[in-house]
Formats: structure tokens, sequence, C-alpha cells
């Protein structure tokens, strides 16, 4: 567990010389907070398992985030695109955060013919926000008729990075390691998404209307995390794309009753 949680404040400490400077102390503090992504996961049988589900809501004062700053192919992108930062409904739903259970050693088995999908269409990252397992295949498709070259760091280290020249040509990568990747775009600075990968199914991204299921989970307790990207800007890079503060990482302890149900609701401020 130490070293997973040395290797995740690397990478954040990578993305601080790119994008500017954090407090070490903050960085080291979420480095903590995200342990548990990666560890060993045995697969059994859950036949009295139960479930988790909930809702992310915002209830901080009002955001207007600034669209970003597009310099490159306006004609398709456009001069500006909306940041994806904090997505909130009328009725404050937050939308892509990342929910997941810490430290589940076993539990119900991995569907590895999944497919998980990574699109790039008029200079945006579809999803902005995904989760996948450890050991299986991301597919990363360029829907725009120009050149994208996908670049993708996990803990740190650069894990792909790969250009796509042709309209609606297809990559496929097996992903071997576990932790928070960020990705972005080397010809057009504005594009940035995050996935996080794990070696268990336990995990979840909230949708339109913030909520999420966790479901034949082996009764017990548990620690609840949920992962949201700052939004919270700070500065700006040589690039002119926002520096934001650090990510915020909030955690319940709960109990999985056999064959029952648990709600778990989150706010952010």
């Amino acid at each position: 567990m130490l070293n997973f949680q040395f290797s995740i404040f690397n990478f954040q400490f990578s993305i601080l010389a790119k994008r500017g400077c954090m407090g070490l102390l903050a960085t080291l503090a979420l480095a903590v907070g995200l342990g548990g992504i990666g560890q060993a996961y045995d697969e059994v049988e859950v036949p009295d398992g139960g479930t988790i589900t909930g809702q992310v809501k915002y209830v901080g004062p009002a955001q207007t985030l600034a669209p970003l700053k597009v310099t490159k192919d306006p004609d398709l992108c456009g001069k500006e695109a909306p940041s994806e930062t904090l997505l909130i409904s009328a009725n404050g739903e937050v939308r892509y955060a990342v929910v997941f259970l810490e430290g589940i050693s076993q539990g119900k088995k991995i569907d590895r013919t999944k497919e998980t999908w990574l699109t790039q269409e008029k200079c945006h990252f579809g999803p902005h926000v995904f989760t996948m397992v450890k050991g299986t295949d991301l597919s990363v498709k360029n829907a725009d008729p120009f050149l994208h070259n996908a670049n993708m760091a996990v803990n740190g280290i650069q894990m792909f990075n790969f250009g796509q020249p042709k309209k609606d040509q297809v990559i496929i990568k097996r992903v071997r390691k576990t932790g928070l990747v960020e990705v972005t775009c080397d010809s057009h600075p504005h594009m940035e998404g995050h996935f996080m990968v794990f070696d268990h199914p336990y995990h979840a991204v909230t949708g339109p209307e913030g909520t999420f299921t966790l479901d034949q989970i082996p009764p017990g307790k548990y620690t609840v995390k949920l992962w949201h990207e700052s939004w919270k800007v700070k500065g700006q890079d040589e690039d002119g794309r926002p520096i934001y503060e650090q990510s915020v990482v909030l955690n319940q302890e709960i109990e999985v009753p056999t064959k029952g149900m648990v709600r778990v609701n989150f706010e952010l401020k």
C-alpha cells in the first residue's frame, strides 16, 4: 500500500511540475487519500451480497467556470470550449465524481468483456471522467479529420503516447497499471480528461443526476471514497490552461448488510 501511495504522490508532483506549484503537504495528503485503488483482489461467489446507492450534490456557492481557450483547429473546435471540471444540474446534482470501495480484497467477478471507449471529437475527450479495471482494454477513437495525440500519465509515469492522424482511427491498448490517469492531447492543449484504474469492480462514475450504484458487495464494513477533480482555479500554466487546487477526496464508513441496501450521499462545497 505504501508503495502505491508513494507512486500517486509522484504522479501528483509531476503534474505540478508541468502546470505550476501546489503545497507539498496538500499533495501528500491527496496521495494518502487515494490509497486503496490498487491491491490484490480475489474473485469469489457473492450469493448474499448487498448494494450501495447514493448521490453526489453540490451545496457550495454558485460557480461559473470560464471556457477554455482553443488555440488550434478553431473551424471545427471553435474558439472556446466549455469546462467540464464541475458539472452541476439545476438541482445541484454533480456529474463525473468517482465513487469506489477502498481496500476491498475479494468479491464479485470482474466483467473483462466490457468495452471501455475514449473518443476525441470536436477537440473534446468523451467521457471526461471514467473508470476501468486493470488488465482490460481501452479503445481510443479519433472522430475528427485531423491529428490528435493522446498522452496518458499514471502515477507520474507516461503510460501511453500515440498519434491518430486519420478520422475514425481506433487504437486499442491493454491497461496494465492501477491509479489516477490524466489524459491530455499534445496537439490541442485545452483537451483534458481523467480516469481511474482499479484491481476490483467496485467503482462508478456519477451521471447527470449525480447518482451511483455499487452492487453484489460481500456483507461487511467498508470505506466508501469519493474523488472529484478540483474546480477552484489558482492560476494558469504557460499554455493558458487553468491550474486548479488539490482534488477533492471524501470518505464514509459504512456497513453492508446481507442482501441489504445502504444509502450513501456526498456533498461538495
